[in-house]
């Protein structure tokens, strides 16, 4: 009499027993998880830290001047109280809903409107006094890498002038009249 159930007649096809699988070493898997982990933080710094453009405030209009910076996956903003002390904030691309630009003959200030005001007077954030050529040109720069990331464009084959000019272009827009001399 066969009890095996797999070859019953009754129970039709042979049926494998269910098998787990238990990994020979543990730490072997800890190593592996940590080995990849360490390359898809490697990958995703690639050149995050790549500067795309930067500006900074006119010295006689802010006695300490602030800065802003485009890079890769972020702006940053250094807005500066006195001697080596600044507030720098970050501002992941993805989260920019629009960046406007006021302009003057010689100067211009940047606004730029997140998912995520300032929690201190739910503005958007704001730098003042740069000069007129710097601020139409980070306007330009993070509109068009707002416009690249809402549309999935993967920019990271791209080497960072490349990607500069063509955010620069991309951000323009057609018909603009931002530069009118």
């Amino acid at each position: 009499m066969n009890l095996d159930p797999t070859n019953s007649p009754v129970s039709g096809p042979a049926i494998p027993p269910k098998s787990h699988t238990v990994p020979a070493n543990p730490r072997a898997n800890n190593r592996y998880d940590k080995a990849v982990a360490q390359q898809e933080l490697a990958k995703a710094i690639g050149n995050a830290n790549d500067v795309l453009a930067t500006a900074t405030t006119v010295f006689p209009f802010t006695l300490f001047p602030d800065t802003i910076s485009i890079d890769r996956s972020k702006v940053s903003i250094a807005h500066r109280n006195f001697f080596r002390v600044a507030e720098v904030m970050s501002i992941r691309i993805e989260d920019i809903l629009n960046v406007t630009v006021d302009v003057g003959p010689f100067f211009g200030s940047l606004v730029i409107s997140t998912r995520f005001f300032d929690n201190d007077n739910r503005k958007p954030y704001k730098v003042n006094y740069l000069s007129r050529p710097d601020a139409l040109k980070i306007k330009r720069i993070i509109q068009g890498y707002v416009i690249a990331t809402q549309q999935q464009i993967d920019c990271s084959s791209l080497s960072t002038q490349e990607l500069a000019t063509m955010l620069d272009q991309l951000g323009q827009g057609q018909g603009s009249t931002e530069d009118m001399r």
